[in-house]
C-alpha cells in the first residue's frame, strides 16, 4: 500500500513540475520524509503529515487509498476537473467522453 502511495505523490508532483525540496516545503515536512515517502521505505507516516503531503499535489487524502487501478494520475485528474464542473457540464461532457469512448471501441473492433 505505501509503495502505491508513494509512487501517486511522485507521480503527481512530478506532473506539477514540483522538486522533491519544493513539494517539501509547501507540505511543511521534511525533504527527506518526502523522499522516503517516495521511494515506498517509510510506512510511518502520520495521517496529518501525508494529508498535507496530498493537499500540496493537489489531491485529497482518500484519493491515495483507492484501489490501484483507480489511482493513475491522468484519473484522478480526469476526475477532479469533472468535479469542479457545474453539474450540466459535467453531465455533457461525461456523455460526450463515453460517445467518444465507444466510437473507438467499436472501431478497434471492426
Amino acid at each position: 500500500m505505501i509503495n502505491e502511495i508513494g509512487k501517486i505523490i511522485r507521480d503527481k508532483r512530478r506532473s506539477l513540475g514540483l522538486t522533491i525540496e519544493q513539494l517539501a516545503e509547501k507540505a511543511d515536512v521534511s525533504e527527506s520524509l518526502v523522499s522516503q515517502l517516495e521511494r515506498g521505505v517509510n510506512s510511518n507516516i502520520s495521517l496529518n503529515k501525508l494529508d498535507r503531503i496530498a493537499k500540496a499535489v493537489n489531491l485529497k487524502l482518500p484519493e491515495l487509498f483507492d484501489e490501484p487501478e483507480h489511482t493513475g494520475i491522468q484519473y484522478l485528474e480526469l476526475l477532479d476537473y469533472l468535479a469542479k464542473l457545474p453539474r450540466n457540464e459535467r453531465e455533457e461532457l461525461s456523455e460526450k467522453i463515453l460517445a467518444l469512448l465507444n466510437f473507438m471501441d467499436k472501431s478497434n473492433n471492426q
